[in-house]
């Protein structure tokens, strides 16, 4: 299954990205997008899967330095 991800950031000023991937993005993960590091923190099917894609719809948020 390849998953068609369409990425979109809250918080931060970000065009965001979308991107194929091989595995489903779960809340909890963290993408690397950018340069930059966010946490995923909603996941939604836009379609149902059709052949061997997916669609799905991911919130992130930037994962703050803890420096």
């Amino acid at each position: 299954m390849i998953y068609k991800v369409s990425f979109v950031i809250t918080g931060r000023q970000h065009p965001g990205e979308i991107v194929n991937m091989d595995t489903a993005p779960r809340v909890g993960d963290q993408i690397e997008l950018g340069g930059e590091v966010f946490e995923i923190t909603e996941v939604v099917d836009l379609i149902p899967p059709r052949g061997e894609f997916a669609y799905l719809h991911v919130t992130c948020k930037p994962i703050e330095d803890p420096a």
